[in-house]
């Protein structure tokens, strides 16, 4: 946008992002983007264009992507200090098309985290995301039950 606008130079990427969705002009990437509905198929095809106009050397891009990685790492951060993980062994599965973008978003984003939390797991993927979330509320109700009376054939209240 900042090479439509003026505010920056023609990049790789301003022209690159345009064939790879199909769209002849900046104008209508703006529609494109307000569109709805903004699906991960949409945000999927803007991450591997940026992954790999950053390979073609596209600084835009690299900058993007050394943003989405600090971003990205305040998130995990976040999440491991409110669960008390920082000095534990724990697991991290990343999730996204973004970490196919190995050399400037996947692996600067695991130095950052294992500098920080060495005793940190990246594991891979290996079931769909909805599973763990599944398993998570099952174990949460069954904590819960056992600490009070449960019937599983009456609807359950839980505050």
């Amino acid at each position: 946008m900042r090479a439509y606008d003026g505010r920056g130079g023609v990049t790789y990427l301003s022209k690159t992002i345009l064939e790879d969705l199909n769209i002849n002009s900046a104008h209508e990437l703006v529609r494109w983007a307000y569109s709805s509905p903004f699906s991960k198929e949409r945000i999927s095809a803007l991450a591997e264009t940026v992954c790999r106009t950053a390979e073609m050397g596209d600084k835009v891009s690299i900058r993007i992507l050394e943003e989405e990685t600090n971003e990205a790492f305040i998130s995990v951060k976040a999440v491991v200090d409110k669960l008390g993980l920082g000095n534990k062994e724990f697991d991290l599965v990343f999730v996204g098309s973004v970490f196919k973008c190995e050399k400037y978003f996947k692996t600067p984003l695991t130095k950052k985290l294992k500098d920080k939390f060495p005793r940190i797991n990246i594991v891979p993927l290996t079931k769909k995301p909805v599973e763990g979330a599944i398993k998570l509320a099952l174990s949460n109700i069954i904590d819960y039950c056992n600490n009070k009376t449960c019937n599983f054939y009456t609807p359950m209240i839980i505050s």
